[in-house]
């Protein structure tokens, strides 16, 4: 039996990505902060960790990007999540939903979650979004607090996990949103099933170096799939690069050029993992 870290509590995201990826008979364990998942992998308390990484809606999780260069981890896998956010509350009412739907003040969930449906708060204005630890721990605080005037996004999954009714779904700002996830470990893990990596460069601080670092990819004719930058933390205005590629049908030597190539055009590289690319099913 394994040990999955996540963020969250039982009927997040998270956690059901991560049932889904390792199975029911392992231990799962939810942590509260991105901060505390990366350090039970770090001090190997558990043996992996299932995190958000980006989102096709409001873009990257910077925290966990920051958290990849802290931690000695690797990213190992990629599951991509479709992502349906509904609107629960607690009510013995017999009210019609919009009456229902005018009666609430707040609505709690996680602050991605939030984001997410932006346009939902924009077009209730008198309706409060309170930032929460998670979106299925806002949906456990809803049940317990008994309020009909309180709600929260979560899943339906959640809504049948506390005891919740579905005021409405699926009120994400566009139904083709999609959370990508990774699983990172201290473990080494040896697999021939790979064509994707992650990467973290930090490039020279001089004129070109960027265009000089782009340049390996276009002459080895790798396909860079993302490129995001982030502060450089002690140097203002300067910034590390995340990037990843994919060299499906290349040879084991062409990656292997391409990374030495890549070393002696920048400061610093770090593998963040290799690894086989997600399957993205967009109905």
């Amino acid at each position: 039996m394994k040990t999955i870290a996540y963020q969250g509590v039982k009927g997040a995201f998270s956690y059901m990505t991560a049932l889904k990826e390792f199975g029911e008979d392992n231990n799962f364990r939810g942590l509260q902060t991105f901060k505390e998942v990366f350090e039970l992998i770090d001090c190997e308390e558990a043996d992996y960790a299932v995190i958000p990484i980006e989102n096709s809606l409001i873009g990257s999780i910077y925290e966990n990007y920051d958290l990849l260069n802290i931690y000695e981890v690797r990213i190992i896998g990629e599951y991509f999540t479709k992502i349906e956010h509904c609107l629960l509350t607690f009510s013995t009412s017999h009210e019609q939903g919009s009456e229902r739907l005018k009666r609430i003040k707040k609505v709690l969930s996680h602050p991605k979650a939030l984001e997410q449906c932006s346009c939902f708060f924009q077009r209730h204005p008198w309706i409060e979004a309170v930032v929460y630890m998670d979106t299925a721990a806002a949906a456990a605080e809803i049940a317990s607090n008994g309020d009909p005037t309180w709600a929260a996004i979560a899943s339906a999954s959640a809504a049948e996990l506390y005891g919740l009714e579905i005021l409405k779904k699926g009120i994400e700002d566009d139904p083709k949103n999609y959370t990508r996830f990774v699983t990172v470990t201290k473990k080494k893990i040896h697999s021939d099933q790979i064509d994707k990596c992650s990467l973290l460069l930090q490039l020279k601080h001089m004129p070109g170096s960027l265009a000089e670092m782009l340049k390996q990819f276009a002459d080895h004719a790798i396909n860079l799939t993302k490129i995001e930058s982030r502060p450089l933390r002690g140097t203002p205005f300067e910034y590390l690069f995340y990037v990843d590629f994919e060299f499906m049908g290349r040879k084991r030597r062409d990656v292997e050029d391409l990374l030495s190539g890549l070393c002696s055009k920048v400061q610093k590289l770090k593998i963040l993992g290799f690894y086989k690319r997600g399957t993205l099913w967009i109905g």
